[in-house]
């Protein structure tokens, strides 16, 4: 009976080959982008870790209530301490930060790279893809130096020679032995290429320097709850024995939250759910499809009930049938799906997902299986409902008459519904592509455009010696031809570098409480980095070469942090010191405020002259009177000379930097804009096919309306009267519907309200002229309908 069934399907589909493509083609493209943003939120959100059982990894995060802190990193003595009182953990890990310059075989490179503790790789339950990890021990000072290298660096730079293990790599100047290639697994942890032992030296190490992140594994049988309420008494503990960490809490934070932000999990279900309105619009118009196809074929219908056909067979029967179409479309969908993958993963900008690509695994292919019968049935349920249970007697009745009879209530409904749906995809969209043309337009408060910018690590040198190289690197730069300035900085805005935050506080007056500490953002830079930048210093001065090791030491303000000190007062002159540090920093000028790390917001932020200090990974930035990239040859020959086996890193104009700090709010409204407009078509279409369906079975009467005088325009009135009646009322339950789902925007939408009345009233008005052009085709063929040949046909 199934083959029977399928065999007739199969003629079905073959007699009205078009017919059959408008389905199977709007089936897929609903399927392939469900699909295809299935994949990715299953990827960042569903799949396993690659880690042994992930749902015991912790990371052990500090807090700071007071501070408004929630999350930070760890201070490597708490750490210590942790590791010594703990009960609920079965092992703690640490990794920090570092850089290095690789070099003895090939060009050198400049790596991204940790330090860790031996017992992080165990404590995450992954194996080296070759050699081994470090050994207890080899992270005590003087240890003899080892490191491991990544997986995408062993395969890159040696080869995937397995012979490269036990041999010596030189990494800053230093000869390490490689003990080990790590998995992937590590770089998606950590990140980088190169790892070395965290080696710690408790009497040199500060209590309050948060520098390291810290991971745990819970003992079987305790939960995330039971492991904090422990973790909030050690962190107590350790705050009573050593007061100056009094205020100073623990946070445990699940890997995957670690690893997936709030914003981008909104942005992904916000993402998926968009799709699945275009996939539901999609089996609406299907099923209107299949509705109209459904009246011609009663005739067949009730032959068949005559003839002793049950209703239940019909129905399996015409299931059967729908079955066909949404298979057709999903494997036609499941291509379009891989197709978007590649595309995703090829054009997908750096860091917007907390993983290299996105697969199409065993779990996205039995979604796409399960989506397609799911599809089925549901566009196909209807309408199979409505022909089989159609009266024997009332359609052979309509058939002498020439008329159907059919009430479209249900065509209408799926019509509006489409509409509405489209709609809130439309004003979904809407709110996104103004907030990111808000975003575009924020103040950033310095210039990008022509501005090039690399990073080097002179880690070789001790920081007088890296003094020296950086004042000879600038001098140089900028004596060359089209350069207007140059300067060297810790962190650029939205760039690679180190971007740090510590809670500082006031000696002396201040508009605060005194005693008051509150987080502020620090960067180390040059003299000239304003300059070059096009910040503005709206008071005092810049650093000079006077302000180095023996001088006073002094630091610059944003407009930002003054204000919260020191109010409207004067912060010339004023004293600001770290929490827990002695040393105190003289204000000798403020700058503007600076967007850093985020469109949204500007941070309060502090300087410190590099002439006194500089890390050993710095940013230059080099500002030109031409297109940067046209320095960027003699500006690699001018370090060159300086040092050979000095390599260049993140060489990139600011513009690239600003325009990447774009690329998820980007991204989120280029998709959703282009799911509203497949949504918008195929909505269209829909009312466009109720109507011209609507025309075809009313050209009798249409006829002897015109017969009995009206006039063309009447006609035209009429149709366009009933359509746009049916667009208006699924354009109030789109508007309705999308002020009632807009809160789900709240964390993707930055400078415009979630009921920005602008956007609604385009959106509705967009879709009411398309309404309207969608009514107008079938309003003017029905008023061509000739009276005479309407009622010769019937």
């Amino acid at each position: 009976m199934l083959m029977n069934d399928l065999r007739y399907a199969t003629r079905l589909l073959r007699k009205s080959p078009l017919f059959t493509a408008a389905i199977v083609l709007t089936i897929a493209i609903g399927i392939g982008a469900t699909t295809a943003i299935f994949s990715v939120v299953n990827a960042v959100l569903l799949r396993p870790l690659p880690f042994g059982d992930p749902g015991r990894l912790m990371q052990v995060s500090e807090k700071n209530d007071t501070l408004r802190l929630p999350t930070f990193a760890a201070s490597v003595l708490n750490y210590l301490s942790w590791k010594e009182r703990t009960q609920s953990f079965e092992q703690l890990g640490a990794a920090g930060f570092a850089n290095f310059n690789l070099s003895g075989r090939g060009d050198p490179e400049q790596l991204a790279g940790s330090t860790m503790s031996p017992s992080l790789v165990p404590l995450l339950g992954v194996k080296p893809v070759a050699g081994r990890s470090f050994n207890e021990g080899e992270d005590r000072p003087g240890a003899a130096p080892v490191a491991m290298i990544s997986e995408a660096l062993w395969r890159r730079r040696f080869g995937a020679d397995p012979t490269v293990v036990d041999r010596p790599i030189t990494l800053n100047g230093i000869g390490y032995t490689l003990v080990g290639v790590a998995p992937a697994s590590l770089t998606l942890l950590t990140g980088g290429d190169v790892w070395i032992p965290l080696t710690i030296d408790p009497p040199r190490e500060i209590r309050l320097n948060h520098v390291i992140l810290v991971f745990g594994r819970l003992k079987s049988g305790i939960s995330q709850a039971q492991a904090q309420i422990e973790m909030n008494a050690v962190s107590r503990q350790v705050g009573v024995d050593f007061p100056e960490v009094k205020e100073w809490g623990v946070q445990l934070v699940s890997m995957r939250d670690a690893f997936v932000s709030s914003q981008l999990r909104t942005a992904l279900l916000v993402l998926l759910s968009a799709v699945g309105f275009v996939l539901l619009i999609a089996c609406a118009n299907v099923a209107n499809l299949l509705l109209a196809r459904a009246t011609t074929r009663r005739k067949e219908i009730a032959v068949r009930t005559a003839m002793g056909a049950s209703r239940g067979r019909l129905l399996g029967q015409l299931l059967v049938e729908s079955l066909g179409f949404s298979v057709l479309g999903g494997i036609l969908g499941l291509a379009i799906a891989a197709s978007m993958l590649r595309v995703i993963n090829r054009t997908l900008p750096p860091n917007v997902l907390p993983i290299p690509d996105i697969p199409l695994d065993a779990t996205v292919l039995f979604f796409a299986v399960a989506t397609t019968l799911a599809t089925g049935l549901l566009f196909g349920l209807a309408p199979a409902w409505q022909a089989a249970k159609a009266d024997l007697n009332e359609v052979l009745k309509e058939a002498t008459r020439g008329s159907t009879g059919t009430r479209p209530f249900v065509r209408n409904g799926l019509a509006a519904a489409e509409l509405a749906l489209a709609t809130m995809l439309l004003i979904g969209a809407g709110l996104l592509v103004q907030s990111l043309m808000q975003l575009q337009h924020a103040r950033l408060g310095f210039e990008p455009s022509n501005v090039l910018t690399f990073q080097v690590s002179p880690t070789k040198y001790d920081n007088a010696k890296s003094g020296v190289f950086y004042r000879q690197l600038l001098e140089s730069l900028r004596a060359l031809p089209g350069v207007r300035g140059a300067a060297v900085s810790s962190g650029i805005p939205f760039g690679a570098g180190s971007y740090n935050t510590s809670p500082m506080m006031t000696v002396g007056k201040s508009v605060l409480p005194p005693g008051t500490a509150v987080p502020i953002d620090w960067r180390i830079v040059s003299p000239g980095y304003f300059q070059a930048m096009n910040i503005p210093l709206v008071r005092g001065r810049d650093f000079t070469d006077a302000d180095g090791p023996g001088a006073p030491l002094v630091t610059i303000v944003s407009r930002a942090t003054a204000q919260i000190y020191w109010g409207d007062d004067d912060p010339i002159g004023r004293v600001i010191r770290r929490q827990g540090d002695k040393r105190e920093w003289t204000v000798v000028g403020v700058a503007g405020d600076v967007r850093s790390t985020a469109l949204t917001r500007e941070s309060p932020a502090m300087y410190y002259p590099s002439v006194s200090r500089a890390l050993p990974l710095m940013d230059v930035v080099v500002r030109t009177d031409r297109a940067p990239t046209s320095v960027l040859a003699a500006v690699r020959q001018r370090v060159r000379e300086l040092d050979p086996e000095l390599p260049l890193a993140n060489v990139r104009t600011l513009e690239e930097w600003v325009s990447g700090s774009a690329a998820q709010p980007r991204l989120n409204a280029i998709l959703l804009a282009v799911f509203a407009g497949v949504a918008l078509i195929i909505a269209a279409i829909g009312i466009y096919g109720v109507l011209a369906y609507s025309v075809s079975q009313r050209t009798r009467e249409i006829g002897l309306r015109m017969a009995l005088g009206a006039q063309r325009h009447g006609v035209v009135r009429l149709i366009v009267r009933e359509g746009m009646t049916l667009g208006l009322v699924g354009i109030g339950a789109g508007v309705t519907g999308a002020l009632a789902l807009s809160r789900a925007l709240t964390a993707l939408v930055f400078g415009i309200s979630l009921r920005d009345p602008l956007t609604y009233v385009v959106v509705a008005g967009t879709l009411g002229i398309v309404a309207l052009a969608a009514c107008s085709v079938p309003a003017f063929r029905a008023s061509r309908v000739d009276p005479m040949i309407a009622l010769r046909h019937e």
